[in-house]
């Protein structure tokens, strides 16, 4: 009797330790550049933006990244495959991310915001974006520009896009989160 239940114990022992140690083969290690990637599509910027917790030591901490510009309270970070300009409140929590992008990458961006829910609601010829120098850039000023909404429990977030006149496929995008 007490063999089989020895047999038995070290039977579910040994499946307990094969299990673990499968599930440590399949998790994934994430590293700060995958982070970086995904902060870049809609199921995060939406939500982290204005979160409490999404501050700029956060940002480079878990994006190992540090500012290429900083100017008064926007910081500008290389992401690898764009510029990402990030503004804080006064309590460091990031508010609005700013991003230029080209051709096929803008498009297929803003597809994804549209594929998540961002819905259309108006043009106009003002967006907000600033340049990495904190003037107001011309070639955009004066663009026609598109504003869409997704409304989440926590307040809407605005992605504001306007195309530049002066050069080809070029995108520059606004997104923030308002009350």
């Amino acid at each position: 009797m007490k063999t089989k239940k020895q047999k038995k114990f070290l039977l579910v022992i040994l499946f307990a330790f094969i299990g673990q140690f499968s599930f440590a083969q399949n998790e994934e290690v994430i590293t700060p550049e995958e982070k970086r990637v995904a902060f870049l599509t809609p199921e995060y910027y939406t939500n982290w933006l204005g979160a409490s917790f999404f501050t700029i030591p956060t940002i480079e901490k878990e994006f190992d990244v540090t500012p290429v510009q900083i100017l008064d309270l926007t910081f500008f970070y290389d992401f690898g495959s764009c510029f990402v300009g990030m503004e804080s409140n006064k309590n460091g929590v990031v508010v609005q991310m700013t991003l230029r992008l080209f051709g096929d990458q803008a498009t297929d961006f803003i597809q994804k915001a549209v594929d998540y829910g961002y819905e259309y609601i108006t043009k106009g010829e003002n967006v907000n974006v600033r340049s990495n120098t904190g003037k107001l850039l011309p070639d955009i000023y004066d663009t026609e520009v598109k504003q869409y909404r997704k409304t989440t429990k926590n307040g809407n977030v605005y992605m504001e896009i306007a195309k530049s006149k002066k050069y080809a496929n070029e995108y520059d995008i606004a997104i923030y989160r308002a009350k």
